[in-house]
């Protein structure tokens, strides 16, 4: 199954890395995650999952992803791997989950994170534990 646009264009934007140092500042996480952009210890860890999805080990991607969320539930950059991960390792209410979550947290994703066959309106179920 060949991999949504969106998912290809993330991990292009993801693997660029930022042209600047991060500012820190005492509100540096939230201002971070207002800009839409992940805190470096986040994006290390999406990065890894990203090393090891593309490599095919989805089980190590999914531990990168999980911490990711773990560190940084407000952002839908982790979930989205998460759903993906968890699609490949069969997973399905833990992948259409996720992708709930990518809903929520970001509409503008929504068509992108919209897995065939996962009603686009269906109700937010809770977070996959991490």
């Amino acid at each position: 199954m060949k991999p949504p646009a969106f998912l290809l264009v993330l991990l292009l934007l993801a693997a660029c890395g930022r042209s600047e140092p991060p500012r820190r500042t005492l509100g540096a996480h939230a201002e971070e995650a207002e800009a839409g952009r992940l805190a470096p210890a986040v994006q290390a860890q999406v990065d890894s999952g990203n090393l090891a999805y593309r490599a095919g080990d989805y089980a190590a991607a999914m531990r990168h992803y999980r911490e990711a969320v773990r560190r940084a539930p407000d952002q839908a950059v982790p979930w989205f791997g998460v759903a993906m991960a968890a699609e490949k390792l069969g997973d399905r209410a833990a992948a259409d989950s996720a992708r709930a979550r990518v809903r929520a947290l970001s509409p503008q994703m929504q068509d992108d994170a919209h897995h065939p066959g996962t009603p686009a309106d269906s109700a937010a179920p809770g977070a996959p534990e991490t």
